[in-house]
């Protein structure tokens, strides 16, 4: 049954220990009789512990034998005690032991809990709700553990969206001085964000602020699959200060917004959130001024036209961070590697304008140090090296350190590459590049699906790192039905260590189509250089020969025309930029490559033509780490002195690769019989949203629109494009790069499908 008369029964216990110390100690000296102040504490006693030790409590007390007793310490000590939360009562008594005294310390312990009993959890197991609780069985009650686990369980329910949870404790007695302690838990139903309102927004529409909050409101499908609805105390928190900081972008500086107002219905099932906003005037920017005894006029004039903020415009706090950030960076491109921008802000509240004067503390000019490289067992230094943006030496650069840092992982060498700076002396800053190094070598045998191919088998040997000289060596054949291909190529990225890339691949391959079958069989060598830091040539020559047979007897006389062995000779220039964020999965910078090829002419053999290809990628970032993908390619080629460009080089549009949706080649130009002869140019504008689904896993999704098509000799470019959207996975597994994508053709002619999906696995060692 339930403990009653608590403290009456402590005060009992108390008054028989008390009793036992009279009898015990006859000689005890009252206060009145004795003045105890100042005499030296002969032994400390202690007396009614069971469960808690005496060293527990004399290290909890500053009264310490040896020392002069002192009343203000033994009532801190009486403080410092019952703070321990282990004890009912106590009492301190005093007793003369020559000339000094003896300080008893009288105990009554609280009871020990026998058990922890949870009742009314439907719907959370009781293991989850144990890991909330601070107390523990065979313990001394706790009245603050006690009420810091009730407070826990509270939030972790509401957590799970139980946000009108109810949770009683109660304690009931098992014996002598145990206890068990209930936790009486009335869950009430699940809670979601019903409505989120606002209240003095006359500037901004509620739709446009409830879009940058991280709560959102419940939605019968994304609650499904992500935490739409569900009140998250963190979440919550961050709101407001979301908030505050759009309105602060837009010049809103005096903005007051209140803290949520959280209200459930009569049904504990809905929650109404409810801000108030007193918006205050716009202010604009004022004067702007770099502030630095160092630098010329015409260096801060220089760096003033670069900035975000400008004099009359609005003011904008996003915009002022980034202002700092510029002077930071310039400054840090130049061997300041502490340099400190304080902005410094006068506001004109009858004009509405903010000054902002930039103060600069450059601080010390450093170099780089020594570079010390760590986690490297089988690549070697020079690989990792080559790829740093500075030396030992350089000036200082905090871009030189990004830059390094990016290109380290671009490798795709390493797991993690991290480079720290640790100060040497007061001029050089020395440098640890760690990194941990991940599987290069592959070795991929699997099945994949197309609708080109049908079922594919592959096999793959590439090692991207081959001796540890960063060396990419590669092995690759693939078999179906339709395509038999094999290649050997390898590529050094700095060639006889210049700063040059270099390679080569041999390669055989054969495809059956429809109508006809090709087989081609050539070699490639290219080598390329960087311009600067994200520009690159690239250059080259291709020989090949290709035979088509086994032409229908049923083909149109454009496919047997081409029938029987050609040879080409070509060499191939192309332009690359690249300022991607990451090579394997860039959420921002882009993309532009443009390839120019010529065959034949002075090179000799059968066929002369050229082609001109243009191609750009764009990424934008996006809210939960996705971006936005757009993307386009145009490409024109055409034959000269007299001859018609091949059969086998002309644009295929409709693929995987190109507009999804569509079979090989479909969205492009067909002859009498409906068979697939490609175009002499081509247009693909994509666009794609590409998301995480399974974060840890680094499972993505996606969904796109494609438009594009290939024309004729007689057709001009237009954007009457064949259409297709869809969705999909992407998704680097252990087994290997998987892609799985569904695209379905928005005006399906009477031969085509309404919808195609391709599919593709491998597997890695």
């Amino acid at each position: 049954m339930p403990t009653t008369n608590k403290t009456t029964s402590a005060r009992f216990r108390l008054l028989g220990l008390l009793l036992i110390f009279l009898f015990a100690f006859p000689r005890l000296c009252q206060a009145e009789d004795i003045s105890f102040t100042g005499m030296p504490v002969t032994a400390i006693v202690v007396l009614g512990n069971k469960k808690v030790t005496k060293d527990t409590i004399t290290d909890a007390m500053q009264t310490k034998v040896g020392e002069p007793l002192a009343p203000d310490t033994l009532n801190q000590d009486l403080k410092s005690l019952y703070g321990l939360g282990f004890f009912e009562n106590l009492l301190v008594n005093l007793k003369a032991v020559g000339k000094g005294v003896e300080v008893a310390v009288i105990v009554v312990e609280k009871p020990t809990i026998s058990a922890i009993v949870i009742k009314g959890n439907d719907k959370v197991e009781r293991k989850e709700l144990l890991k909330e609780i601070s107390l523990h069985t065979f313990n001394i009650l706790n009245d603050e553990k006690l009420q810091k686990s009730l407070k826990k369980m509270k939030a972790f329910y509401r957590e799970k969206g139980f946000y009108s949870v109810k949770i009683k404790t109660k304690t009931v007695k098992a014996g002598k001085n145990r206890v068990q302690v209930y936790f009486i838990i009335d869950e009430g139903p699940k809670c979601y964000v019903k409505e989120i309102r606002f209240h003095g927004n006359e500037h901004f529409s509620s739709w446009s602020l409830r879009r940058k909050l991280q709560t959102k409101t419940y939605n019968f499908f994304l609650t499904w699959i992500t935490d739409a609805g569900l009140l998250n105390q963190e979440k919550l928190e961050n709101d407001r200060k979301i908030l505050k900081s759009f309105y602060l972008s837009e010049g809103y500086v005096q903005v007051r917004i209140s803290k949520p107002k959280i209200t459930l219905d009569d049904n504990r099932k809905w929650i109404y959130l409810d801000y108030d906003i007193d918006e205050g005037e716009i202010f604009s920017f004022g004067t702007i001024e770099i502030v630095d005894p160092e630098s010329s006029a015409e260096v801060t004039d220089k760096l003033l036209s670069v900035l975000k903020s400008k004099s009359g415009e609005t003011f904008s706090n996003l915009k002022l961070q980034k202002d700092i950030d510029t002077i930071s960076n310039y400054f840090a491109d130049r061997g300041y590697a502490f340099v400190d921008i304080d902005p410094r802000t006068k506001i004109d509240a009858k004009k509405r304008l903010i000054s902002i004067s930039y103060k600069v503390n450059r601080g010390t000019k450093f170099l780089f140090g020594r570079i010390n490289i760590k986690g490297n067992t089988k690549t070697r230094d020079k690989v990792i090296r080559r790829e740093l943006r500075f030396a030992e030496g350089d000036l200082f650069s905090g871009t030189a350190l990004k830059r390094s840092r990016e290109r380290l992982n671009n490798t795709q060498f390493f797991s993690e590459a991290d480079i720290q700076t640790v100060q040497n002396d007061d001029k050089t800053m020395d440098v640890n590049v760690k990194v941990v190094e991940t599987s290069t070598g592959t070795f991929s045998i699997g099945l994949g699906y197309s609708t080109v191919d049908s079922i594919i088998a592959v096999a793959n040997i590439s090692q991207k790192n081959w001796m540890g000289k960063g060396l990419d060596a590669t092995f690759n054949v693939e078999l179906s039905a339709a395509r038999q291909y094999y290649t050997i190529g390898l590529t050094d990225p700095y060639f006889l260590d210049m700063n040059i890339n270099a390679g080569f691949n041999i390669y055989n391959e054969s495809y059956e189509y429809d109508a006809y079958d090709t087989v081609q069989q050539g070699f490639r060598f290219h080598f390329g250089k960087p311009i600067d830091e994200y520009t690159s040539w690239s250059t080259g020559y291709r020989w090949e020969k290709v035979e088509v047979q086994n032409v229908s007897s049923t083909a149109s006389d454009y496919i047997r025309d081409e029938e029987g062995t050609t040879s080409t000779s070509q060499v191939f220039f192309s332009m690359t930029r690249d300022k991607r964020d990451n090579m394997l999965f860039p959420t921002r910078g882009y993309t532009v490559k443009g390839t120019l090829v010529f065959a034949g002419g002075p090179l000799g053999f059968d066929n002369d033509f050229y082609k001109v290809i243009l191609e750009g990628h764009k990424f934008y970032p996006f809210k939960w780490e996705s971006a936005f993908h757009l993307w386009s390619r145009l490409g024109y080629a055409d034959g000269y002195n007299g001859q018609e460009l091949p059969l086998y080089e002309r644009f295929y549009v409709g693929g995987l690769k190109t507009v999804r949706g569509f079979d090989f080649g479909e969205a492009g130009p067909e002859d009498e019989n409906g068979d697939v002869i490609g175009g002499t140019k081509e247009l693909i504008l994509s666009a794609e949203w590409i998301f995480p689904l399974i974060k840890n896993m680094g499972l993505r999704g996606v969904v796109f629109y494609d438009a594009g098509r290939a024309f004729d000799d007689d057709e001009n470019l237009s954007l009457d494009l064949r259409q297709s959207v869809g969705f999909g996975i992407r998704w680097k597994s252990p087994m290997g790069p998987l892609r799985v994508e569904w695209g379905f053709n928005l005006h399906p002619e009477d031969d085509e499908k309404d919808n195609v999906w391709d599919f593709s696995i491998g597997s890695f060692f």
